[in-house]
């Protein structure tokens, strides 16, 4: 333990002017401060981290909210598009095509006939109509007329 000598508000060298001694005493050296600065220090680390945990809770809790509202939509939107499905199946169901085409005045044919095209024929429309898409190249399909008429039937069974 340090100690320091102290007097009583007399100035030392005017007791030595003066030929007296000044009243000495021996008190104890201040406390060391190093123990209130650490202190201080990690209070202020601690409530920093508190801080930081409470702007990522909040950006949590947004980026949360947003990402629900993404999954409302999405799910919105798989029930419009089941929808949407569902109606495009009702416009394509072959009863409907024939109802549609009874109503336009149309009458089922007597048989089948299939119609040659001429290869050249098909290539001038096609060069005249330019591309129109990745599938031009399968326009001329290589199968026979009984699997054709077998492809149409499973299509239309049960047609008039």
């Amino acid at each position: 333990m340090a100690f320091a000598v102290a007097h009583r508000g007399e100035d030392v060298d005017a007791a030595r002017t003066s030929g007296r001694q000044p009243e000495l005493r021996v008190v104890a050296a201040g406390r060391p401060r190093w123990p209130a600065i650490v202190g201080g220090i990690a209070l202020c680390v601690v409530l920093g981290a508190m801080l930081g945990a409470a702007v990522f809770h909040t950006q949590l809790a947004q980026r949360q909210l947003k990402i629900d509202q993404l999954e409302e939509q999405v799910a919105d939107q798989r029930v419009r598009f089941d929808e949407l499905r569902r109606d495009r199946a009702v416009l394509r169901s072959p009863q409907r095509i024939a109802d549609e085409a009874t109503a336009l005045g149309m009458v089922p044919s007597d048989g089948v006939r299939f119609i040659e095209i001429d290869p050249k024929a098909l290539a001038e429309q096609l060069a005249a109509a330019g591309v129109t898409d990745e599938d031009t190249t399968r326009v001329i399909v290589e199968t026979g007329q009984l699997d054709q008429f077998r492809d149409v039937k499973a299509v239309s069974e049960g047609q008039p």
